[in-house]
């Protein structure tokens, strides 16, 4: 076993610093859980450290979750999206109100599907998971999965452990007793000591359909008090919008007998939650596919702070209509200017948590983006959306030594320096690809 002190040197095929060009046959030094050297020659200071050299990798940075729900990871497959959405919602609760009622029994199957899913993120290469997150949680569920994990790991990696949960507490108001009881969670929480594995607390406002336009401004407002990220599912389906727009659709027949007074009476409309999510000190909108060009410009004009969590399988789950195709606008949204990032959202409408997955299903959907920007999604800009970079989200001197390896489709004729160099990102992200946490990797091989 090699010290926690004691540096090592990783050579392979390629790696990807991303805020960088690519380098062939590069190299990394590592060292107390931090990134010390990247570059294409090894300085002479490392020339008798222990060195794993990885034919046929990619090193890319930590991949980026920026959209879960572990709460579902103990789903063996998705729930059926066949009729409206507002049909999967009420699916999804009679699946909830399925699980047991007595509490004890309750947390602790919650606590086996975080743990889940937080071993299934992380065995893909994810280093960080934005969670929405209900009761009942606790932070310690967080710490003892990581702290699972790490007993695994016999190679040094970074203090803090492989992966990071980000808890974002889901408000909701569609009933004044939820209300009471999220605002009270949240607040305990926001108290709380910090768990190893556990990053900063954010809200979130769950979505208009649940959520008044009050609640996702009084959010915003402790967001801001304690700076804090702030993320809301928003313009998801169709039926949001006629439910919002004109009390019409699938979410008049589900919300009905549950409305609250206090959520009827200030109910707001989609340009109102982002408006108000666009004075978060950084926020994330999640799935947003039915925005109008109003509400991109917004986006558009905060592009450093604010984003959209694209999630590609499980929008294909859903089978979304636009008024030209079923394929999400993303390239013409991102010429707009307006930043994605990719989320997982859960195993109730996905088959996986696998974030590269997700990577590629979109390099599979969208011919006409560049595998670079694809890989952003899941590194730097997510990284500096969610304000974790330079730890996170690149790799460069200073940063974690939480990297991702990606086993490479093996080439059959020999390389032309140049034109692989022109083509790096699209072998990486090309469909026969897989990735690993950086650690699995070295610990199944032999240092020279």
């Amino acid at each position: 076993m090699i010290a926690e002190n004691e540096p090592i040197v990783v050579s392979a095929d390629w790696m990807m610093p991303i805020v960088a060009p690519p380098i062939a046959k590069g190299f990394v030094v590592l060292r107390n859980g931090t990134i010390q050297f990247v570059g294409s020659h090894l300085p002479d200071q490392y020339s008798t450290v222990n060195r794993y050299v990885l034919n046929g990798y990619a090193i890319v940075p930590g991949l980026i979750n920026s959209h879960c729900h572990l709460e579902f990871s103990d789903l063996q497959s998705p729930i059926s999206a066949s009729g409206s959405f507002a049909d999967w919602i009420g699916r999804l609760l009679a699946y909830r109100r399925s699980q047991s009622s007595v509490p004890k029994i309750k947390a602790l199957a919650r606590q086996a599907a975080i743990a889940s899913g937080i071993r299934e993120s992380y065995s893909a290469g994810v280093r960080w998971i934005v969670d929405m997150t209900t009761e009942p949680w606790e932070q310690r569920w967080i710490s003892s999965a990581v702290a699972e994990i790490r007993k695994g790991i016999t190679v040094p990696i970074a203090p803090g452990g492989p992966i990071v949960v980000q808890p974002c507490i889901e408000i909701l108001d569609i009933a004044k007793p939820r209300l009471v009881e999220s605002i009270r969670f949240a607040a305990e929480q926001l108290d709380a000591p910090k768990w190893n594995g556990v990053g900063e607390m954010g809200y979130a406002p769950h979505a208009p359909y649940s959520t008044s336009l009050a609640t996702t401004q009084a959010c915003v407002d402790l967001s801001r008090t304690h700076r804090r990220l702030a993320t809301m599912h928003l313009a998801e389906s169709a039926d949001e919008v006629a439910w919002l727009e004109r009390r019409e659709g699938g979410f008049r027949e589900l919300l009905s007998p549950i409305l609250g007074y206090n959520y009827f009476e200030q109910i707001g409309q989609v340009s109102e939650h982002l408006e108000s999510l666009s004075r978060a000190p950084r926020s994330l909108i999640a799935h947003g596919n039915y925005l109008s060009e109003g509400d991109l410009q917004v986006l558009a004009h905060r592009s450093r702070t604010m984003a959209i969590v694209h999630c590609p399988r499980t929008h294909l789950h859903f089978g979304h209509r636009y008024a030209k195709s079923q394929q999400y606008p993303l390239a013409q949204r991102q010429t707009f200017g307006v930043k994605h990032l990719l989320g997982t959202d859960s195993r109730a409408s996905n088959p996986d948590l696998n974030l590269w997955s997700e990577a590629k299903s979109v390099r599979a959907e969208h011919q006409s983006l560049s595998s670079e920007s694809i890989l952003r999604m899941i590194t730097i800009d997510a990284a500096e959306v969610l304000g974790i970079a330079p730890s996170y989200g690149s790799i460069r001197e200073g940063a974690l030594a939480l990297l991702t390896a990606v086993k490479l489709p093996s080439i059959s004729e020999p390389e032309n320096h140049k034109n692989v160099l022109e083509h790096a990102y699209d072998r990486v992200l090309s469909p026969d690809t897989e990735s690993k946490p950086l650690e699995l990797v070295l610990m199944s091989k032999s240092p020279h």
